[in-house]
């Protein structure tokens, strides 16, 4: 089965990664702790052969012992087709944010205290959508916040196999973009991964949104991605509970 490896890092110390870079002056507490899942190399675990115990009554052993044939390497071609049949609607408890999601992807709510994380992985893992909201530790000036966001997202995951990613773009809304890649292993084949991540800022809050897939099924999900993005709901007026 193709797992997830959970990438956990502290908001606190990527922001002090951009105080430090002399992005802005942080003037506060720190933040809170956030876990980003993200699809992962597959660790497929063989459970051992049971080993045969000893009974009263001698037996001669057997010639050869069956055993069970060896599981098909997990590979693209073996795995169902990556598509987005249908989106149902997806209200956080604390009602901060609304939004249409991929039917049958699997939820994982990571929110703490002070921050919401909730994330949905297509069962295979070769596709994610994830929304996080939190206030940071200090205000951050307009004009460095996209400066802000690429040390953000390379902290969050610039530890991913081959990552790259491109220069903040700015959208008219005054959203920031930016797309990275990076590169995921399933079985022995080596698959492109990519996404997108947008900032935007409501009230005190950041809320960050970040989307991607595989190749070449990113370019075939984005108008699914794009309709998720533009539909969602922020309560900003809510405090985080």
């Amino acid at each position: 089965m193709f797992l997830l490896r959970k990438i956990s890092i502290r908001l606190s110390v990527l922001l002090l990664s951009a105080i430090a870079t002399g992005l802005f002056t942080a003037c506060g507490n720190s933040g809170n702790g956030n876990n980003f899942s993200m699809p992962a190399n597959d660790t497929t675990k063989v459970s051992p052969t049971p080993t045969p115990t000893n009974t009263a009554t001698a037996t001669p052993a057997p010639t050869s012992v069956p055993t069970s044939s060896p599981k098909p390497a997990i590979t693209p071609s073996n795995l169902p087709e990556l598509e987005i049949k249908e989106l149902e609607p997806y209200k956080h408890r604390s009602g901060i944010v609304e939004m249409d999601v991929p039917k049958g992807w699997k939820l994982i709510d990571k929110s703490q205290t002070g921050e919401l994380l909730v994330t949905w992985n297509e069962q295979a893992g070769r596709a994610t959508i994830s929304t996080n909201i939190f206030v940071p530790p200090s205000e951050i000036p307009e004009n460095r916040l996209s400066d802000v966001f690429a040390v953000m997202i390379k902290g969050m995951y610039g530890n991913q196999t081959d990552f790259e990613m491109r220069s903040p773009v700015v959208e008219s809304t005054g959203n920031i973009v930016i797309e990275w890649t990076s590169t995921l292993t399933m079985g022995n084949q080596k698959i492109k991964f990519l996404a997108n991540s947008k900032l935007q800022r409501r009230n005190n809050k950041l809320v960050i949104l970040t989307f991607g897939a595989i190749e070449p099924k990113f370019a075939q999900l984005k108008d699914y991605f794009f309709k998720i993005s533009n539909n969602q709901v922020i309560n900003a007026e809510l405090a985080i509970p």
